[in-house]
């Protein structure tokens, strides 16, 4: 792997942040040790939506962070479609995520959502139609939480659809029952998607 700066990344990279040490990324951690996942250190995951800003579901909801400001502590391992279409249409689908976000605040986060992401089995992906449903949903204010990689688990499956792939061809699993160490292994076996590096903390 090499070390990757912000000017490396795009729209659409996956962005697996690393334990930091702080109080929810041991609780994380601890959780998918203790069921014996792979890559317990993986806590967290956003999406890229330019080389610098980062969305993610935490605190008080869908969030834009910076990578040169707020999560520069933070280190994170990058990940990025194989097909430009998908990785385009990931980057445009979260940043219209975090403007509606934005214009209605109805997309909260879900940390209730972690017992169901490490301890239940991966589940059905949701259908095309379940998929719609909820981007309906969505847009009309009735709003969804999310906890971090559900968020990146639906809006990957989600363009995928729209490109002609199923979501089971891109992850076996429903995006609500995928914690981010699974994730990580996920994208580590997946032919649509490549390692590209890492960035350190404090080093962008």
């Amino acid at each position: 792997m090499r070390q990757l700066r912000c000017r490396d990344l795009k729209g659409g990279d996956v962005m697996l942040k690393v334990n930091s040490g702080a109080l929810l990324a041991r609780i994380i951690s601890f959780a998918q040790s203790l069921v014996g996942q792979a890559n317990p250190q993986i806590v967290h995951a956003g999406l890229m939506f330019d080389h610098r800003f980062i969305i993610e579901a935490q605190g008080a909801g869908l969030i834009s962070n910076d990578l040169m400001v707020g999560d520069l502590p933070y280190g994170y391992l990058v990940y990025r479609a194989t097909r430009e279409s998908l990785a385009e249409g990931i980057g445009t689908c979260a940043k219209l995520m975090f403007d509606i976000q934005g214009q209605q605040r109805t997309l909260k986060y879900n940390f209730r959502g972690l017992p169901g992401a490490v301890f239940s089995p991966r589940g059905r992906p949701r259908t095309a139609a379940g998929m719609d449903q909820l981007l309906d949903d969505i847009l009309s204010g009735r709003g969804h939480p999310f906890f971090c990689s559900q968020f990146v688990i639906f809006v990957i499956q989600f363009v995928a659809e729209q490109n002609g792939i199923s979501a089971s061809q891109i992850f076996d699993g429903n995006d609500a029952r995928i914690s981010p160490s699974r994730l990580a292994s996920l994208l580590q076996a997946n032919r649509w998607f490549q390692e590209v590096g890492y960035l350190l903390p404090y080093e962008r």
